[in-house]
């Protein structure tokens, strides 16, 4: 009955929905990623994310730097594929990717098909595309190093989780906010209604690192990833090492059921979970950190925190991206908006005489980069 409501409700507002702007129109093309390089996949993309984008600051050129591909340690024979997660660019892992080459690791990125240009070329959009797209790259690396990790936020930690599941040459997994199963009911229903109601949030463009709006076929490509996920953890479990990360007050995850994954789908003893949170699952190899920091106006982690360090130059504690959309009242956003000062959590999280911010990095980065490479030295002794 909960489905067929939603499904209603999502008809009517089918009917009235006109999308007029070339910003959420398809491009008749995209950017190639089955090419036999990752230097020429890096050029294709950059040439054509060059055309295609577009921009949302003064600055294009920077702006396709930042959703263009990148590489760092070409010299190292351990290798790190990094995938971001719906609707997010390379730059996600801006942070992750440097501090991993300073400790001695080769580490690449890729643009997932229908990001990093517009909102409407996620129109384009498909779970097999990225499912490809991911797969190449993974076979591509692993011919040019001797050991090779995956790693993934989001909807990237599932691409990257199904990759391990079809090989037996990935040395570990390195999940942040793996989104296995959504905390969002209505996602389920996104494959059957992309035509019918596209756009489920139509916001205004103005990050260069991410789309505001996310078209109804992103959400269908990630509930596939979702459904394949639980067919492939339902035929057998995993046996290599894996490293995650989770925000217990997560607004897209339903997070009990990844540690649930974590405890039951993984079969190793290198394994480690962080969680941002105070009621820890109580299984082995998790650890809790508080995120009741007071003093750093924190109330929660978030479900994009947990990648960026504070000093990162957009999203750290001096950033100057401040996310106010967050699902408060208006009077609080545009208090927000207004530079006033704020209090930082997930989407969602508000509290009587508080205005919140979406909290955008991660207070426990240097202890998770710490235990990251801990966990990576670990992983490559077994």
């Amino acid at each position: 009955m909960r489905s067929l409501c939603v499904f209603v409700v999502l008809l009517l507002l089918s009917a009235c929905q006109q999308v007029q702007s070339p910003r959420f129109e398809r491009a008749t093309s995209m950017p190639p990623y089955q090419l036999n390089s990752f230097s020429e996949y890096q050029q294709a993309t950059h040439q054509w994310l060059s055309t295609h984008r577009m921009p949302v600051t003064e600055n294009a050129s920077w702006e396709v730097t930042l959703n263009t591909p990148f590489s760092c340690g070409e010299t190292s024979t351990v290798g790190v594929l990094l995938v971001h997660g719906l609707g997010d660019s390379p730059y996600f892992f801006h942070d992750i990717a440097r501090d991993l080459c300073a400790s001695g690791y080769q580490v690449r990125t890729i643009l997932l098909p229908g990001h990093g240009s517009k909102p409407g070329d996620m129109l384009n959009a498909e779970f097999s595309l990225w499912e490809n797209a991911t797969a190449h790259h993974v076979s591509l690396f692993a011919e040019e190093v001797e050991t090779l990790f995956l790693g993934g936020f989001s909807t990237g930690a599932n691409l990257v989780t199904l990759a391990a599941h079809s090989r037996n040459d990935i040395a570990g997994l390195l999940l942040f906010s793996p989104a296995y199963e959504s905390n969002i009911f209505a996602t389920r229903l996104a494959p059957y209604i992309t035509g019918i109601y596209p756009w489920p949030n139509l916001e205004p463009e103005d990050n260069p690192t991410r789309y505001n709006s996310v078209a109804m076929t992103g959400f269908a490509a990630y509930q596939r990833s979702v459904e394949a996920l639980s067919d492939a953890f339902e035929e057998r479990a995993l046996s290599l090492p894996v490293f995650m990360v989770v925000a217990e007050q997560d607004s897209v995850v339903d997070v009990q059921r990844v540690a649930t994954y974590f405890h039951e789908g993984f079969h190793t003893a290198t394994k480690t979970l962080m969680w941002l949170g105070e009621a820890v699952p109580d299984y082995p190899h998790v650890t809790g950190y508080t995120m009741q920091l007071p003093e750093q106006r924190i109330g929660a982690s978030s479900h994009m925190a947990v990648l960026f360090s504070p000093g990162n130059v957009l999203y750290g504690t001096k950033g100057r991206l401040r996310i106010c959309d967050n699902g408060q009242s208006d009077e609080k956003t545009r208090a927000c908006e207004n530079g006033e000062p704020v209090w930082f959590g997930p989407w969602g999280l508000t509290e009587e005489g508080k205005v919140y911010a979406r909290l955008t990095y991660n207070p426990y980065y240097n202890t998770m980069m710490t235990k990251l490479t801990d966990f990576m030295a670990e992983a490559q002794r077994h």
